[in-house]
């Protein structure tokens, strides 16, 4: 497209390129932007029919692919093609169809304008609404090159109103506009449109003629040079002055030949072309007769293979009673191991339940009874008593919060979701999520994890165990307390532990520490043993171990090791 009004010929090679790279990798979009491209060349250099052709074909693959911007595009395309053939009554009818049925996208402007254009018999009021809507378009999609044509087909009606000094004066500025934008085309077709204005003043208008010509030239515009070059002869002869009038008919002369040149070997190019996509079309036949060849073959394998797998059901039937017979062993089987696995779940959640939530209602309910029957309390015993009931059930909540997630992996299965998790960002997440416990005993999480150290497991696993190992480690801390968090690596696990500043714990609670029987700490620390026994149970899905030991000189120091890669 880029070439279109430089290097025609290069045009047309690079449309070629693309229709024959569109047509190996089979891109119906890239066939049809290439075949609007050589449609396009072909309607520059004349050839209207062959245009219309391709233009067709471009069209109906776009309509096929519900290419509403495009079908516009090449629908003015086509247009612009019948207005050159001498049809305008069909060209304008194309235009109008676009303006009913096109998008109020940026290709509307140029239908407008080209409406507008080319059809003579529009009153100056049509004209200038058909001016204001292509403007109005432009401005919002900031189209400078559409602006520029808009003000040109603006400075025709102006002159036909007789407002000829507003004219200039808008010819002036539109020009101005294509040098601020670099529109060089646009800047050739203004300074030809000067050459018109000053029709009547031969010297202006042989001045504008000479400076469109000089600008075509050096920016390459060369289809625009005879054009220009047969407006500068008229004006010259205008002069009478004979050795100007055939300097100038040498140039054009020249440039004729040269374009003569260029339009044989364009016409080379062509029948190229044409004969290459008579081939490819024959090609293509043949292509879909070898398939039609290979599909037959297929089909002949396939009902041998449908033969042969007759034959070998027939072989198989003779053994359907026994396979049979050890699918139903087998599964009864698993439906003994899943009864066993549910059994063995409900025991345990009853034993949880009745462990953790028995007695803190008891007291609970003693506390109430108590206030009930004793309404002469103080204040503060009133409120050591509501103290006592907050935690009660702030124990029972956090139990029942562990228990739920528990459950939630005994019921749906244990599905292992494997990433590569960094052990120091685990801690500094769970240390953020109890950042409110940790501020109420201003209690500090020293964290000595290398940054690291990594490890493939399940996170939201791991980061429970964490949590809990954390949120334990935080209820035994004195206040102003410190928790150390650290690990160590060798070259299959990963070991990590963390160690509070607490009293440490006895003999016989450490011997039932990740049981569900174990009543871990005081009874602020209610329904540790039920978030530790699921801490264990997760760990060893892990394929890891997790234990505990009383520190020196004092606190106690819980550890879990898993493997680096489960």
């Amino acid at each position: 497209m880029l070439y279109h009004m430089k290097d025609i010929d290069s045009s047309l090679y690079f449309g070629m390129m693309a229709k024959e790279l569109a047509s190996k990798i089979q891109y119906p979009k890239g066939k049809a932007d290439a075949d609007n491209v050589i449609a396009s060349v072909l309607y520059i250099r004349g050839m209207y029919q062959e245009s219309l052709q391709l233009y067709a074909r471009a069209l109906s693959d776009y309509k096929e692919q519900k290419d509403t911007p495009n079908v516009s595009q090449v629908t003015m395309n086509m247009g612009n093609v019948y207005l050159s053939l001498g049809d305008a009554e069909k060209g304008l009818e194309l235009f109008r169809q676009v303006i009913r049925t096109g998008r109020r996208d940026s290709i509307m402007s140029l239908a407008y304008a080209n409406y507008c254009m080319s059809n003579p018999s529009l009153s100056d009021d049509s004209v200038q609404y058909y001016i204001n809507k292509t403007r109005e378009i432009a401005d919002i999609y900031k189209d400078h090159r559409v602006l520029i044509a808009v003000n040109e087909l603006e400075v025709d009606l102006l002159l036909k109103k007789g407002r000829r000094m507003d004219a200039l004066k808008l010819l002036d500025t539109t020009l101005s506009d294509a040098r601020r934008y670099e529109l060089d085309d646009q800047e050739i077709y203004l300074l030809s449109s000067f050459t018109r204005f000053y029709k009547n003043q031969p010297d202006s208008a042989l001045h504008y003629a000479w400076r469109s010509y000089q600008l075509a030239k050096k920016k390459e515009y060369v289809l625009e040079l005879i054009p220009i070059l047969k407006d500068i002869l008229s004006y010259t002869q205008l002069s009478g002055n004979k050795d100007r009038i055939i300097s100038v008919q040498k140039l054009l002369e020249n440039a004729m030949a040269e374009e003569n040149e260029k339009l044989k070997k364009f016409v080379g190019d062509y029948i190229k072309y044409n004969t290459l996509q008579s081939d490819n079309a024959v090609l293509s036949i043949i292509n879909k007769n070898s398939k039609a060849k290979i599909l037959l073959l297929i089909a002949i394998c396939v009902v041998g293979a449908f033969l042969l797998l007759f034959i070998y059901r027939l072989y198989q039937i003779s053994r359907k009673h026994h396979r049979e017979l050890e699918q139903l062993n087998l599964k009864i089987l698993e439906q003994n191991k899943s009864l066993q696995v549910n059994d063995e779940f409900k025991n345990k959640l009853f034993s949880i339940l009745a462990h953790d939530f028995r007695t803190p209602l008891i007291d609970t309910i003693s506390i109430a009874s108590l206030m009930k029957d004793n309404p002469g309390f103080t204040k503060e015993e009133m409120e050591a008593f509501y103290g006592n009931i907050e935690k009660q059930a702030s124990g029972m909540l956090e139990s029942f919060d562990t228990i739920l997630q528990w459950i939630k992996q005994q019921l749906s299965g244990y599905r292992y979701k494997p990433e590569t998790l960094v052990l120091y960002d685990l801690f500094s997440e769970s240390a953020d999520i109890v950042k409110q416990q940790l501020d109420a005993k201003k209690v500090t999480v020293s964290n000595q994890i290398p940054v690291h150290i990594t490890a493939t497991s399940d996170k939201e696993m791991l980061q429970f165990v964490n949590r809990n190992l954390l949120s334990n480690a935080i209820k035994f801390s004195p206040k102003g307390g410190t928790i150390v968090i650290s690990c160590t690596q060798d070259s299959n696990s990963i070991t990590v532990s963390v160690a509070d500043q607490g009293q440490g714990i006895d003999e016989l609670t450490m011997s039932k520490l990740f049981s569900v029987s174990s009543n871990f700490g005081s009874s602020t620390q209610h329904g540790a043993g039920i978030a530790l026994s699921m801490c264990k149970d997760f760990i060893q899905k892990l394929h890891g171990r997790i234990w505990a030991k009383n520190a020196e000189p004092k606190g106690a120091v819980f550890m879990y090791a898993i493997p680096l890669v489960v």
